[in-house]
Formats: C-alpha cells, structure tokens, sequence
C-alpha cells in the first residue's frame, strides 16, 4: 500500500514538472514590443502573468547589467518578508513589478521615496494610465511608471543596437537568463518559457 500511495505521489510530482511552459512566438517581422506584449498575453492565459512578469523584469535587468548582482526572488516572496525595498533594486532605484497596481504597490512606492529611493512601477500595458494617475496622485511626479512590455523591448532593441540578427541572439539571451532565474527560485517549472525553435 505504501509503495502505490508513493509511486501516486512521483507520478503527480512529474505531472506537476512536465505542464506546459510558457509558449514565445518569436516572429522578427513583429516589433519587439509586440513580441513581448504576446508573451505577456500567454502567461495570463496560463494564470501565471505576475510570476512571468517579475522574473522577465528580473532577466532583462541581468541582461541589461551583466556586472551587477540583481536579485532573484521567488514570485511569492513579499517583500516585507525579505525586507526588500522593493522586486528589485538597482543604484537608488527600487523596482516594482506587478500586472494588478492596487494600493499597496504605492504605499511601497511612498515608502521607498521617503527612504531616498526612486520608485520605479512596472505594469502591463492596459494598466498603465490607470497606474500613472493614482502614482500622480499619491506622489505628484516622484513615481516612474512604465509598460513592462516596453521596459524590457526597449532594452533587447539597444542591445541588438537595433539590429535585426542581432535582435535574435539578444532575445535568446533574455529567456536563457529569465529560465535559469526561474529554474533557481520558482518549484512551478511549467513558469519557464519554450524556446521557439528560431531562437535555438
């Protein structure tokens, strides 16, 4: 009886690695922007939007900053538990990834400029209105708020000074890195991107 009700459990924990990663269509003739915005939609198709968000961030920012040690938190992790200022922190400035900026991301935000940081809020693109008005008026103008989608595209196309072979070895770095992250922190492995076979 043991060894079934142990054999049951390997089996579920194999199903629970094997799921579905996260599907990347990579199609060069597409912006950068959108190819990032259509992962985005994939991960919040699969639920896993705010994971996949924090940890695409946390890729981009390594990849972006190769000599500087950038944190890596599971997905999970608050930051009040860890003490941390905020997803990230790099220089004075505080990063804070979320796809749902309620009330509490701001309070973290004041919290950061009454510390002499630089809040910097990264949200989707449908968010982004919406999450600039409450940072103005939470804290008129002390409060960077970006589309996560054109943080990270931005980047990948000055890295591939804006090269179109160069764009693909650029992107492949970036999920290189972000699966290595996941891999590092986060037991869901179905959180880690496919790699489409044009970027292998």
């Amino acid at each position: 009886m043991l060894k079934v009700m142990m054999a049951f459990l390997v089996e579920r924990v194999q199903d629970f690695h094997n799921r579905q990663k996260i599907k990347l269509t990579f199609n060069p003739s597409l912006s950068t922007w959108h190819i990032v915005h259509n992962l985005l939609g994939e991960a919040i198709a699969e639920g896993k939007a705010g994971y996949v968000a924090q940890n695409l961030v946390g890729a981009k920012l390594q990849l972006r900053f190769p000599d500087i040690k950038v944190s890596n938190e599971g997905g999970s992790t608050a930051d009040m538990q860890t003490q941390r200022p905020g997803d990230f922190l790099i220089g004075h400035t505080a990063f804070h990834v979320t796809v749902a900026p309620m009330q509490p991301v701001f309070d973290k935000c004041k919290h950061n400029i009454s510390q002499g940081l630089k809040p910097f809020l990264l949200v989707p693109d449908n968010k982004l209105v919406g999450a600039r008005q409450i940072a103005e008026q939470v804290s008129e103008q002390q409060i960077a708020v970006e589309s996560i989608e054109s943080f990270v595209s931005q980047n990948i196309n000055e890295i591939s000074n804006f090269n179109k072979e160069k764009l693909t070895t650029s992107f492949k770095d970036l999920v290189t890195i972000y699966n290595r992250r996941v891999d590092e922190v986060e037991t869901d492995k179905s959180l880690m991107i496919d790699l489409p076979s044009n970027l292998q």
